[in-house]
């Protein structure tokens, strides 16, 4: 099925096996726009190495030992 709109939860036949796959695709290849920009962004800090590796172990300041925590609770 050659999908030509957008697949919504709304839009979607359940009892269609390909028009749930074209929507799950759908929502993958979206998916991993978000995953690359963000892994970008990360790179971009210095943060992921060109492999994705975390380049500090470094824990932000709220999570070290003997850090006073909020939780907003």
């Amino acid at each position: 099925m050659a999908v030509t709109t957008r697949l919504t939860l709304e839009t979607v036949d359940f009892s269609n096996r390909e028009e749930v796959h074209a929507f799950l695709d759908q929502i993958m290849r979206a998916g991993m726009v978000t995953v690359r920009e963000n892994v970008a962004k990360l790179q971009a800090m210095g943060l992921l190495d060109s492999e994705g590796n975390s380049l500090s172990d470094e824990l932000p300041p709220d999570m070290q030992e003997g850090a006073e925590r909020d939780f907003g609770g």
